[in-house]
């Protein structure tokens, strides 16, 4: 989706290239749709420029990675200044320089240069830029070490709880789009789903948002779709659907599948918590490990909460043992509660406080409960919390 005409939103316009053609290039395919305050055509050898740019300017840096090492020495220089938008131009076509840029904090990444793609990446940049000096959300990633160590229970319960012990609604999404499990757990069959999200991403707004997302009490979801492996979405669809959501929430509870997918990695690079869950049998401990080296690979380990789940007296390995395998601190034990699971399955339920587990994941839930002051910017959702297009079944407390 293009951005409309002359759009007015950023005060300088800076390309970098050590090629004359390259600025030329990029020229042409802004000047009929922006319109800027100042335009800088930087050498890598002047890009110095741009940390002299305001914290009350906005700025969209357009750079040509072609040229080696400098770009990404740039990008990095410039990481954590929301003033500042940079698109990557001429990169990306290997998974390693996607996380790389992905850690200098570069978000739109063209391996090919374009007219077309270069308007959507810009379109993108604008909007992000245009929300820069807005509270965004909480993120926290829940990620299993491996299929079956409960990680989708884990978030479900864990948001769940948390949202009713917070001010404002929570978002859970289930990012598993091929096998989640989150709409059964809580018996939200025949709303809409995340399939329906990312299929209209390009047209989001605070009205198809109140259509799309379900409600029960204070937790707003994005749930799992019927099983369906004919949909394949690119990873700046969930991007588009992220950066849509985190400019109405406190806090998000993201359900990943673990698989490590591009989307995922971005949604954990930008996560405020990752909560690595994983059972202590032997095998899901040895992927955990393999997952925390990748964490440490990212330098995201201070980022990561391991979540060691089903612990019943008769484990064979101690609580020591298990980290030196895992090698990083587990920071939460839940105990293995079949019967308090079960109960809230058959209901549609989240855990009851009262029951083994829901006891310790409302330590966990604390976590994820904003402390924010009161004074925020208002929820959209809430606004539109009469239009959800929920049954009255759905709208009972949580």
């Amino acid at each position: 989706m293009l951005t409309p005409p002359f759009r007015e939103d950023i005060v300088i316009l800076a390309t970098v290239s050590s090629e004359l053609g390259f600025h030329r290039d990029v020229r042409a395919a802004l000047e009929s749709r922006f319109r800027f305050e100042s335009s800088w055509e930087l050498g890598y050898d002047d890009a110095a420029r741009l940390q002299g740019v305001k914290s009350d300017q906005k700025c969209l840096n357009i750079v040509d990675f072609s040229s080696g090492p400098a770009a990404l020495q740039l990008a990095r220089m410039l990481r954590g200044r929301s003033q500042i938008a940079t698109v990557a131009v001429g990169c990306g076509d290997s998974r390693d320089d996607l996380m790389m840029l992905m850690q200098a904090g570069v978000r739109d990444v063209l391996p090919q240069f374009t007219f077309r793609d270069l308007l959507q990446a810009v379109g993108r940049s604008v909007a992000a830029l245009g929300d820069a000096g807005d509270i965004v959300a909480d993120l926290y990633a829940f990620v299993p070490a491996k299929p079956g160590s409960g990680a989708t229970t884990v978030a479900t319960h864990t948001a769940g709880i948390a949202s009713q012990l917070a001010e404002d609604p929570l978002l859970l999404l289930d990012f598993d789009i091929r096998l989640g499990v989150t709409t059964f757990l809580l018996k939200a069959e025949g709303t809409r789903t995340i399939i329906d999200a990312l299929q209209q991403v390009d047209r989001l707004d605070e009205d198809v948002w109140a259509g799309l997302v379900s409600q029960i009490g204070n937790l707003h979801m994005l749930g799992s779709g019927a099983t369906d492996f004919s949909h394949t979405f690119h990873n700046e669809q969930f991007r588009a659907l992220l950066d849509f959501a985190v400019r109405q929430y406190s806090a998000i509870a993201v359900d990943l599948p673990g698989s490590m997918d591009d989307y995922e990695c971005e949604v954990m690079l930008r996560a405020k918590r990752i909560l690595l869950v994983t059972t202590p049998d032997v095998g899901a401990l040895h992927v955990a490990r393999r997952k925390a080296q990748w964490f440490r690979d990212l330098k995201l380990t201070d980022k990561v909460s391991v979540v060691l789940n089903y612990v019943e007296r008769r484990n064979a390995l101690s609580v020591k043992e298990i980290e030196q395998i895992i090698q990083l601190p587990i920071r939460y034990l839940l105990p293995a509660d079949h019967k308090g699971i079960e109960k809230a399955v058959q209901k549609g339920e989240i855990l009851d406080l009262g029951c083994p587990l829901g006891k310790q994941i409302a330590a966990l839930s604390a976590e994820i409960v904003p402390a924010k002051v009161s004074g925020r910017k208002a929820n959209p959702v809430r606004r539109f919390v009469d239009y959800f297009s929920v049954s009255p079944a759905r709208r009972r407390s949580a």
